[in-house]
């Protein structure tokens, strides 16, 4: 039972519009900092920057939103603060402010955590309708990197912001139907809290059923993967010279995204998310590989629906893990933990492959052979540490 259509709904449009506005200003920075003179080894160190505060913040935001049992301020907060930070972006683009600017955006962007929260607790954890919230935010992802692409050609790169402005405005409409009945969320919850006094708030802890592997799993599969998507766009340029058809190229990973998740979330259960978790991770090993021997369109094809399969796979079993084994006084902690987990990797993943980018002069081939490694790492760690209890 869906507590809340309305809700649902608007959470389902206001992420749609943020993840545009996320996809379109994380895809096509890079080609923006080239436009302004920065060196390959500064780009990616400037994206790492960029993303590490998806590392720092959603598990500070997700256990706060627990502490508190109040989700919305942080919904509110969040655009709030994204909306200011993008007109600063419109005025203020010298590289130093810039990249300031990019990580303050980047810490409200991070409270975008929060909507999944309370997604998954107004529909109660139901792993069909958490397919659905991730689909929207790959169909974001899509849209955001073909419209991003299509703006490009025509109105030239140094616009990105105002692009990125305007779209995000779209989904302030939605943002403001949101709306949090806590009591009522609770009270759906009974069964899996052991105690709970809604009066005076006072809450008891439970027990955290959340096998970690999960989380090193995210981290290592992310430190190889995320540093060379953030430069694809680069890569691509090197055989591809149209705008359009790389941005038709970036947008099939989340296209292809939105299909798979809505069948896995039909197709998921208790006995085949530790299996969906290891072919995802698995699938990663070949992206890279694939990467590195592709010459031209088809080839990046075949890698896009190779990443998009994966990221479906080992995300969505997680997702839909952490909701099942979590309640509302604390799946916001552990939903940061995994979004932290992602972008830590990302983080450190990215400043690795700076050096490798340094030591090899800018070489991405050399560089990405080094990545392959680690998602070997965590197909290993939920084979033999990953238990479904």
């Amino acid at each position: 039972m869906i507590l809340s259509k309305r809700t649902v709904i608007s959470i389902l449009g206001a992420v749609f519009f943020i993840y545009i506005t996320i996809m379109m200003l994380y895809t096509y920075l890079p080609q923006y900092l080239g436009y302004i003179g920065m060196n390959s080894p500064m780009i990616t160190l400037s994206m790492t920057i960029a993303m590490s505060t998806f590392f720092i913040f959603p598990p500070l935001i997700g256990r706060y939103s627990d502490k508190i049992q109040n989700r919305i301020y942080f919904i509110i907060i969040g655009p709030i603060g994204m909306i200011i930070t993008l007109v600063l972006l419109l005025y203020l683009q010298e590289v130093i402010i810039l990249n300031i600017l990019i990580f303050i955006f980047g810490f409200f962007t991070s409270f975008v955590t929060i909507y999944l929260t309370l997604f998954s607790e107004l529909v109660q954890n139901d792993e069909k309708w958490i397919s659905y919230y991730n689909a929207i935010c790959s169909f974001g992802n899509f849209i955001g990197i073909i419209i991003g692409g299509f703006l490009i050609d025509i109105f030239r790169i140094e616009n990105l912001f105002l692009f990125i402005f305007i779209t995000f405005l779209l989904g302030i409409i939605f943002n403001v139907f949101i709306r949090e009945d806590r009591k009522l969320i609770l009270n759906s919850n009974q069964d899996s809290l052991e105690k709970i006094s809604i009066e005076d708030n006072s809450i008891n802890p439970v027990k955290d059923n959340i096998n970690k592997s999960i989380y090193y799993s995210l981290f290592f599969r992310n430190f190889a993967i995320i540093p060379i998507l953030n430069i694809l766009v680069i890569i691509m340029e090197f055989y591809i010279p149209n705008n359009t058809e790389i941005g038709f190229l970036l947008s099939m990973n989340p296209l292809l995204q939105f299909f798979a998740m809505p069948l896995l979330g039909k197709k998921l259960n208790q006995r085949n998310i530790k299996g969906l978790m290891i072919l995802g991770y698995f699938l990663s090993v070949l992206v890279i590989i694939g990467y590195i021997l592709s010459f031209g369109f088809w080839s990046f094809l075949i890698c896009q629906i190779l990443v998009s399969l994966s990221y479906s796979l080992f995300w969505m079993a997680t997702t839909v893990y952490i909701a099942q084994n979590s309640t509302p006084i604390n799946k916001g902690r552990f939903m940061g933990y995994a979004t932290s987990s992602i972008f830590a990797g990302t983080t450190l993943g990215g400043i690795f492959f700076s050096l490798m980018l340094t030591v090899f002069d800018s070489n991405y081939y050399i560089s990405m052979s080094f990545m392959i490694i680690f998602p070997i790492f965590s197909s290993l760690i939920i084979i033999l540490l990953f238990k479904n209890s």
